[in-house]
């Protein structure tokens, strides 16, 4: 009886310590509705983010896109949870009692002056990144197990190198350029689209740490971490990884492995600039 109980307590914690996987990190920034007299929210109280009808039109847009796919790749069904009335800037990856992957999406994070319906896009491809994004994996708590979820860097990565170019392509009036950002860094029409909501998310990451700078086009991280770091990198490097993410085009229909980091991916050897950067991934020690 007593072996019986240590082993629920065991499984109990370790399932409370992988429970979610918050796209930001701790912050207090909060952005609520105003509401009418009858209690609807018809505006924000921030210059620019997005209204709700903007908010629930991006994610029915994901759903019936990504829900078949997660039925069929992993026999699961996709949940998204809208938290609108949220004030937090936030949003995380977790799973049900049913192991299907949940998405919840803040209100005030939508809400943020960066926020606009491409970069929406990008962080709910981000969180199913956690899901469906392949080696390298966190680990469970302190311990050596590995978790559910794809690492911060990798959930980044896949969002720009397998989910919003799928979109891309099945949608490609959605991702129309707010402006010319054409750059060096690009070599492909996918990249030049992706770019602006990269930037827009990048900035919104920065502007969540006093201590943080906002990312540049113009910059790079060149940080050569000596062992992959699996929480939140840099806005820059973040934006570093949206971007070699955007280049990766030749592997976008194939899909990442759990185990094996290069399944699927652009490595170092053969396509340089698509590879994960070095400022949060080595392939030596992950």
């Amino acid at each position: 009886m007593k072996m019986i109980l240590m082993l629920v307590t065991f499984v109990l914690i370790e399932t409370v310590s992988a429970q979610a996987i918050n796209c930001f990190p701790e912050n207090r920034l909060s952005f609520p509705v105003k509401k009418n007299k009858f209690q609807k929210s018809f505006q924000t109280l921030s210059p620019g983010g997005m209204n709700e009808i903007s908010y629930n039109t991006v994610m029915d847009k994901f759903v019936s896109y990504w829900s078949p796919i997660v039925e069929k790749k992993m026999n699961k069904k996709l949940v998204i949870k809208r938290e609108w009335d949220a004030s937090r800037v936030n949003a995380f990856a977790t799973r049900d009692d049913d192991n299907n992957p949940v998405i919840v999406i803040n209100g005030g994070m939508a809400r943020h002056p960066e926020m606009n319906a491409e970069a929406l896009m990008l962080i709910l491809c981000h969180e199913l990144g956690h899901h469906m994004g392949g080696a390298p994996k966190m680990f469970r708590g302190s311990s050596k197990r590995r978790s559910w979820s794809s690492a911060e860097g990798q959930a980044d990565y896949f969002a720009t190198s397998k989910c919003l170019p799928l979109m891309i392509q099945e949608e490609p009036q959605f991702f129309a350029r707010e402006i010319d950002m054409k750059n060096e860094k690009c070599h492909s029409d996918i990249c030049e689209k992706i770019l602006p909501a990269a930037m827009r998310v990048g900035n919104l990451f920065a502007s969540l740490k006093s201590d943080w700078r906002y990312p540049s086009l113009d910059l790079q991280d060149n940080t050569v971490v000596s062992k992959t770091y699996y929480q939140h990198a840099t806005p820059q490097c973040r934006l570093d990884t949206f971007i070699s993410g955007s280049l990766c085009i030749n592997e976008v229909n194939n899909d990442f492995d759990n185990l094996d980091y290069r399944v699927g991916a652009c490595t170092r050897d053969i396509y340089q600039e698509a590879a994960r950067p070095a400022c949060w991934f080595n392939s030596k020690n992950y």
